[in-house]
Order: C-alpha cells, then structure tokens, then sequence
C-alpha cells in the first residue's frame, strides 16, 4: 500500500498532539477544515496567476537586497521554476512596496492584504497548538517575525515531463503554508527513514504545511526540516502560493528551555535568522545542512 502523508483537521480537539506527531515524524501535513473561506483562496490564486503572466521585464521590478526574497527568474534555480516575493506579506507598507513594484491594481493588493492577514492568524494558531503539544505555555510564538509571500509558477511543458522543477531542499524558515495547484500536481516530500519520495497530494480547499530549519533548532531537534522537491509529472503549467514563516526579526534563535533535559541535550546554540540565510546563500546549501555549523561543541 502507498504511503500518504498525515491530514490533519483543526476542527479535532486533539489538534495540538496530532500537530506534534506529524512534524516530529514527517515533518508536514495537510490541513483541512482550517477557517480561511474559500473565496480567499480562490481569489489569491487569482491574482497570482495574473501577476506570473506579467511580461519579464515587468516581474524583474520586483527586487530585494536578498534575492531570494524578490523575483527568481527561470534559470536563476530551474529552467522551469520562477516566482514573485512579498516581503513582509504582514506589514501595509511593504505590501504597498510590492504593489508599487509591479503596479498592481487597488483589487489586487486588497486580496493580498486580506488573505495574509487570514494566514498570519491561522500560522499564530497552529504555532500555540504546537506549544501546547510540547507542554509549553500557549503564546503567540510568532510574535513580530517576519513573513514572506510568495507567487510561484512551473512552467511546465512536454519537453519537461520528468524533470525536478525545484531541486530537493528544506525551507529556510519555520513554517510554509503552501496553497497549491488542485489541478497540476508534482511536490514530493522526502521520508528521512526511508529515501522514499512520497507525493503531497492536493486536497481541494487545503493548505500543505512543513517545517523548515528554523523550526528543526527552535524543537532541539525534535521536529523535522522535511526535504522536499517538485516534479513535472505532466505538461501543465502549475501555480501556487507560499506563505513563509521566517525566524526572529531582532532576537537570536533560541530553544525553549522546556525543550531541553537528560535525555534531550541541547543541540544549537542561539543565533540570528539573517545570520542564517547569509551563510545558507554564502554555502550554497539548501537542505538544512548549515544548521550543523550552529550545532553545540
């Protein structure tokens, strides 16, 4: 029998275990029943769509001082994978930036606005469950950090069929909320016990989530920076839309202390997310490997 991947329905009341399990074990799962109303949904994707249309020379006004948070072109990481980044998708004014960039119509930067502040309350609910399964003091464990948008397309075609549209890698923040194509599949998500890839698939109306890196040393450890990749399974442009939850925006990274006892030695010592991302593009290593650099001696 196939494996497949943990579905998890906030409408549980036992969400905040289920939400452990899974992370600490896969390091993802679907979600359901989550309270953004379809019509957000369907909207966002919407005005990602056209936004990836744009011509390239449009998309190219789309800059940040890291790349990786501005428009990725085709070819910069894949030779079918570009897309667009809002960041901080949580505060007006750097929404009003990326509006400005690309000259997007007063529409389309209300459907922004209101599907960010939609994610950002539900990425604050998943992360007080997720304390809660660990035995922390519920909070807002997202408190001020910063959240990065992203609009994505694969420009699938009959000449790509089989090929990796995004390499295998871990996210570099805490959580992604991926809204994903209902109808172009492709994203697999790497089983560390096995090497097997195991397909992520789409279930209308929900969202995909994984843990990043950030995640991986704020658990000790605990919970898994799933790698994962996207494949081009057929020539079909796919579209989605991420939504990133990056790390701390002025203080270090650090493991709570109920996270750490005899049996669970403390792993990483604090360090800042800029930090982080700096030596992540200085080493060029995306699978979560520049943790080990942040590893206690």
């Amino acid at each position: 029998m196939a494996k497949s991947l943990p579905i998890i329905d906030m409408q549980h009341s036992i969400i905040s275990d289920e939400i452990v399990k899974s992370l600490e074990r896969w390091g993802c799962f679907r979600l359901v029943n989550h309270g953004v109303p379809p019509s957000f949904l369907s909207e966002i994707m919407a005005v990602g769509r056209a936004l990836m249309e744009l011509p390239v020379e449009m998309k190219g006004l789309n800059v940040h001082k890291d790349k990786s948070f501005g428009y990725i072109p085709v070819n910069m990481t894949s030779a079918m994978f570009e897309s667009l980044g809002v960041y901080d998708a949580t505060l007006p004014e750097d929404v009003d930036h990326f509006c400005a960039q690309l000259n997007l119509f007063p529409h389309q930067r209300e459907v922004m606005v209101k599907y960010s502040e939609a994610i950002y309350d539900l990425t604050k609910k998943l992360g007080s469950k997720l304390m809660e399964g660990f035995g922390l003091e519920s909070g807002d464990l997202f408190k001020d950090w910063p959240c990065l948008m992203k609009f994505n397309k694969y420009n699938n075609n009959f000449e790509t069929v089989g090929l990796t549209g995004a390499t295998t890698h871990s996210d570099k923040g805490f959580f992604t909320i991926l809204l994903d194509d209902e109808l172009v599949n492709g994203l697999e998500m790497l089983d560390d016990q096995t090497g097997e890839f195991i397909p992520a698939n789409p279930i209308p109306g929900s969202f995909f989530v994984n843990a990043g890196d950030i995640a991986k040393a704020w658990s000790n450890g605990r919970i898994c920076n799933v790698r994962h990749r996207v494949q081009c399974n057929e020539p079909r442009v796919r579209y989605s839309v991420t939504f990133f939850v990056l790390g701390p925006r002025n203080e270090k990274m650090e493991t709570p202390s109920k996270l750490v006892d005899y049996q669970h030695p403390p792993l990483y010592v604090p360090f800042h997310f800029e930090e982080y991302c700096a030596l992540r593009t200085s080493t060029k290593s995306i699978k979560g490997e520049v943790l080990d650099l942040f590893r206690k001696k």
